[in-house]
């Protein structure tokens, strides 16, 4: 009877560890859903500021691409100007001396 109540004593050590065990691996059961919560508000985050940097890239393409229409005009104008007659002599202001 002696042995029986040992036996079951152990068991009880044994049931208990068991029980130690299965909240310690809850514990990190939970811990570790916490990490994935955090790196997936992390992830979301990041796909923000990529959507606003592709938005920004964007209207930086806008903003060259208007830079080069102006560039190109500039062109057009001073290739008018080369292709224009030339302007006449400028006249001397009224306030300024003729030459002698």
């Amino acid at each position: 009877m002696n042995e029986s109540l040992i036996l079951a004593d152990e068991s009880l050590i044994l049931v208990n560890e068991s029980l130690i065990l299965a909240d310690e691996s809850l514990i990190l059961a939970d811990e570790s859903l916490i990490l994935v919560n955090e790196s997936l508000i992390l992830a979301d985050e990041s796909l923000i500021l990529a959507d606003e940097s592709l938005i920004l890239a964007d209207e930086s393409l806008i903003l060259a691409d208007e830079s080069l229409t102006l560039v190109n005009e500039s062109l057009i104008l001073v290739n008018k100007s080369f292709n224009s007659p030339p302007l006449p002599p400028l006249l001397p202001y009224p306030h300024s001396p003729l030459p002698t």
